[in-house]
C-alpha cells in the first residue's frame, strides 16, 4: 500500500506492525549486535543532524541574499581518472562529475 494514501488508522496499524517486527529482531540479537546497531543508529542520527544544520545554514544565507558556496568541480573523473572537461559528465566514460 502507498504510504501517502493511507488513512490515519492504516498508518497506525503499519507503525504498530513495524514496531512489533523491530522488537522481534531486537530480542534475537546478541548484546554485541545490539551495541553495534545502536552505535550505527547514533552515527546516522549525528550525520543527519549535520546535514540538516547545513541545509538550515544554506537556507538562511539564501534568505539573507547571500549565495551559498558553489561546489567545486573535480579536475579528474572519479570513475576513470580522465581529465574533467567543461560539462557535468566525463567525456570518456560518461560518469557524473561531482
Amino acid at each position: 500500500m502507498d504510504n501517502l494514501n493511507m488513512t490515519p488508522e492504516e498508518m497506525q496499524q503499519a507503525l504498530e506492525k513495524a514496531q512489533r517486527e523491530l522488537q522481534e529482531k531486537l530480542s534475537k540479537m546478541s548484546p554485541e549486535e545490539r551495541a553495534a546497531a545502536q552505535a550505527k543508529a547514533q552515527q546516522a542520527i549525528q550525520d543527519d543532524a549535520l546535514k540538516m544544520q547545513k541545509l538550515l545554514d544554506d537556507g538562511a544565507k539564501v534568505a539573507a541574499g547571500i549565495a551559498p558556496a558553489a561546489a567545486t568541480k573535480p579536475k579528474f573523473c572519479g570513475n576513470c581518472g580522465a581529465p574533467a572537461g567543461s560539462g557535468n559528465f566525463c567525456e570518456f566514460c560518461g560518469s557524473t562529475l561531482s
